[in-house]
């Protein structure tokens, strides 16, 4: 049998282009929801009013859409071909996150752009930081997730105490990561810090 040497040169250009194609980057962006809940497990209602505000650091930022840049995926070598983005800023996000936290111990929460100066019982958001990298290969993905912020909690305008919260997640998983995949990665790291700090907040801000 006649081997058609053509057929195979086409076979093998097709198979390169395949192989390109896999190893290849995500040319466009990738938009996720940032979306938080928690199961409640909190026994105990405690009572009292919690005002919240945030100081954002640094300008976060934002592609031409407006959605804000939260991540980056990259080919293989880490080398970068696309954003990750959202129409959520990581502070918008985090807040809410620690306000339905708070909300469900029982407090009666409120949010402010700047805490009151004589505020009973206030919590400011800060330094709020975020690396989330996806690299893709050929026959997998890898992800590396750090999520960081502090946490001040003042009472009757003073500050009793900050909490630096970090949360860290690396993997690889088979293939690519899905849109609904990386938003859970997401959503599983914000959980992991919630439970880190929030009893620690209730027992700073029920402290007589």
């Amino acid at each position: 049998m006649k081997i058609n040497k053509a057929a195979i040169a086409i076979s093998i250009l097709a198979n390169l282009i395949s192989l390109m194609g896999l190893t290849g980057c995500a040319t466009v962006d990738q938009k996720i929801a940032l979306n938080y809940t928690r199961q409640n497990h909190s026994v105990v209602k405690h009572t009292g009013n919690v005002t919240l505000a945030r100081v954002d650091s640094k300008p976060a930022a934002k592609n031409g859409f407006g959605e804000w840049i939260i991540g980056s995926l990259n080919n293989v070598h880490g080398v970068h071909q696309a954003d990750l983005t959202s129409e959520r800023s990581l502070g918008e996000w985090i807040s809410a996150a620690l306000l339905h936290e708070l909300g469900q111990a029982g407090y009666t929460v409120s949010s402010a752009s700047v805490l009151p100066a004589t505020v009973s019982s206030g919590i400011i958001i800060s330094d709020i930081d975020l690396v989330f990298n996806i690299n893709k290969g050929i026959i997998s993905t890898d992800t590396r997730h750090e999520l960081k912020f502090n946490v001040s909690v003042f009472r009757n305008g003073i500050k009793a105490k900050t909490f630096s919260v970090a949360s860290r997640d690396d993997r690889t998983v088979p293939l690519v990561v899905s849109k609904e995949g990386t938003e859970k990665i997401m959503l599983q790291s914000l959980q992991d810090a919630m439970q880190q700090i929030i009893p620690d907040l209730i027992d700073l801000i029920d402290k007589k």
